[in-house]
């Protein structure tokens, strides 16, 4: 009996998983389509997709790919188990630092309510930060100052599982680009081999663009799965001539929170939105849609030198800065 066969975009509204993702699963080794003859795209067979759905589980279960590599590729239980018990002690890292700081706000609301003529709103948070303002206005049946201390360094020690700690302030400057868009099937391959395509053809590299290279949804998969669409944006000189279907843009430039991940690990947007939103320096400043994401980029890395290095096809780029846009509060 034939086994049945699915096609990329079959796979990604089964699985609600984009062509990109599967591309980058490929290339890294943890699945393997397989090509029917006289047909030109990639297919999937029962296994690579039993695979699949089990990578996508264990990402659920925030494990990075190189653990779920070594845990695929063990033909025992042993590995699943190490990483398993390394998972838990940082989930329950996790649950401490956020049992500390309900305790710390659990002080702070106690201390008002103790001292109710003390000064409310910023006031309260000035001069030396939280700890110190609560240990000085804190009644005597709370926490002593060595406990609070010791609550303190257990915070420090363990509020970074909760949260990124990696996040940059960027600017980024105004620029002429190249636009490649593409709905359908696989929409960052075909706009990513235009790109590239334009790239060589004109040897950017020799113009003296920096030859940045960012992408967004446009638009994005619909929640219940489905086709979409992949824009790709290209730095280049401002005098330069951009032939169709490519067109000529300008990117406005702007302030950006930026947090750096490996290809493929797309799910790390939640984390920087919630980094934006508890943010007491920064707020999101995107002006778009969920159609575009909101104004969020996805930024290539070091496109110059793969572009430079890969005569033909479009560069394997291994580093993706994901950019939300941000401005003061």
């Amino acid at each position: 009996m034939e086994q049945k066969l699915m096609t990329v975009t079959q796979v990604s509204r089964e699985l609600g998983v984009s062509a990109r993702m599967l591309r980058y699963y490929e290339k890294e080794g943890l699945i393997a389509p397989c090509r029917r003859e006289g047909y030109a795209y990639r297919l999937y067979g029962p296994e690579a997709v039993g695979r699949l759905r089990q990578i996508l589980l264990l990402r659920r279960l925030r494990l990075s790919l190189g653990e779920i590599k070594g845990i695929l590729e063990d033909p025992t239980a042993l590995e699943a188990i190490r990483v398993f018990e390394e998972k838990r002690k940082e989930l329950h890292a996790e649950r401490e630092a956020l049992e500390a700081i309900g305790d710390l706000l659990g002080e702070l609301v106690e201390a008002l309510k103790s001292r109710c003529w003390l000064p409310a709103g910023p006031a309260l948070l000035e001069d030396k930060g939280l700890t110190e303002k609560t240990a000085a206005f804190a009644p005597p049946n709370l926490l002593t100052q060595e406990e609070r201390v010791k609550k303190m360094e257990k915070l420090k020690r363990t509020q970074e599982a909760a949260g990124l700690t990696d996040v940059r302030i960027v600017h980024l400057p105004a620029a002429a680009v190249a636009a490649a868009r593409y709905v359908g099937p696989e929409p960052e391959n075909h706009a990513g081999r235009m790109i590239a395509g334009f790239a060589r053809e004109n040897r950017l590299w020799d113009t003296g663009s920096t030859m940045r290279l960012y992408g967004f949804n446009s638009p994005s998969p619909p929640p219940e799965g489905g086709g979409y669409g992949y824009e790709f944006w290209l730095t280049i000189p401002e005098d330069m001539e951009v032939p169709p279907p490519l067109v000529k843009k300008r990117f406005p430039g702007g302030t950006y929170a930026a947090h750096c991940i490996q290809m493929g690990d797309f799910h790390e947007w939640a984390r920087l939105s919630r980094w934006v939103e508890e943010s007491p320096l920064y707020e999101a400043a995107g002006s778009g849609t969920p159609e575009d994401m909101f104004g969020g980029l996805e930024e290539h890395l070091n496109y110059y030198d793969l572009i430079r290095g890969m005569p033909e096809g479009e560069p394997e780029v291994s580093q993706v800065d994901l950019l939300l846009p941000v401005k003061p509060r």
